[in-house]
């Protein structure tokens, strides 16, 4: 049985870098224990964690393209859900009207392409929410580059939003 390459030093600070950030991420997607706050309505608003479906795009050109490697679009789905929880919000006309739901959002990526395609898969019966959910997750592909391994992959996910109001 071969022996595993040690660490090096630039992978362990890596890795101690991503843990952290994915650990605050995770804090800050968790609900709210009920009474902390003295506010008579608390506000959650926070992406819900499911496994990624990988799906080979609809082929447009006669050449075979390949799926993706499912662990390396968990791995990148995952970065892209912590870039969009930086502009998750509840919006005020949702707020004001007490809207709640749950929101799926599928973003696909096809090979040659520099856009995501941004969609609701299942509305949550608000468009207030609905929108924010699509504007969400629109602005975090904008900001983050494609890795280079997915480049030439058709690949998609989805994301469960969920808009909650707590009393």
């Amino acid at each position: 049985m071969a022996r595993a390459a040690p660490l090096t030093l630039a992978t362990t600070a890596s890795l101690a870098l991503h843990v952290a950030g994915l650990t605050l991420v995770a804090g800050l997607l968790q609900q709210v224990p009920a009474g902390a706050y003295t506010a008579p309505i608390a506000i959650v608003a926070r992406l819900v964690e499911s496994q990624p479906a990988v799906r080979e795009a609809p082929k447009r050109a006669p050449k075979k393209r390949v799926a993706a490697d499912a662990a390396t679009v968990a791995q990148f789905r995952q970065q892209f859900i912590s870039s969009a929880a930086r502009y998750l919000d509840y919006p005020a006309g949702a707020l004001g009207a007490e809207a709640q739901g749950e929101v799926v959002v599928s973003v696909s990526f096809a090979a040659g392409r520099a856009a995501a395609d941004v969609r609701v898969k299942r509305s949550s019966g608000h468009h207030l929410l609905d929108a924010q959910a699509l504007d969400m997750f629109r602005r975090a592909a904008a900001s983050m580059p494609l890795p280079g391994a997915l480049r030439a992959q058709d690949f998609e996910f989805e994301v469960p939003v969920v808009y909650a109001l707590k009393r």
